[in-house]
């Protein structure tokens, strides 16, 4: 099975400190330990490098502390899918199209990249968001 993580469930997964950890991290756990695939897109590295060292967390989360985060867990269990220019277009053709305005591209690169990866499922707390995208493919999943 291909799996695919948005930024919503690996930055959960990591973060001690937020409500959604406990979820998020035995679904992340349990994936590597399977002998599933897991997915996420190099734009999901950059949402999580920039929440990680954003958060207002009682001890801030420094760069090199997020790089570190990122390698050891998502670039080491992951297979990182970079996505290319005429995705990107798509993608933003398909939110314009949808009547979307804002944030949600970033959930719909999401979405494209377990599209295009032909993932199985996409772990999310956004469900809500990515339902408005009308997906093609992966089933929708909420840790």
């Amino acid at each position: 099975m291909k799996i695919c993580f948005d930024t919503s469930v690996l930055i959960a997964a990591v973060v001690d400190q937020l409500p959604q950890h406990t979820r998020a991290l035995e679904v992340f756990a349990n994936f590597c330990e399977s002998d599933h695939e897991g997915i996420c897109s190099t734009h999901c590295l950059a949402e999580c490098y920039s929440t990680l060292t954003a958060m207002p967390l009682p001890r801030r989360i420094q760069p090199h502390e997020a790089w570190q985060i990122i390698e050891e867990n998502f670039t080491k269990n992951l297979t990182i899918v970079d996505l290319k220019r005429p995705l990107y277009l798509k993608t933003l053709k398909r939110v314009s199209q949808l009547g979307l305005r804002s944030g949600i591209i970033y959930d719909a690169l999401h979405l494209a990249c377990a599209e295009s990866a032909k993932c199985d499922q996409l772990y999310t707390f956004n469900l809500r968001d990515f339902k408005r995208l009308n997906p093609e493919g992966p089933t929708l999943v909420s840790p």
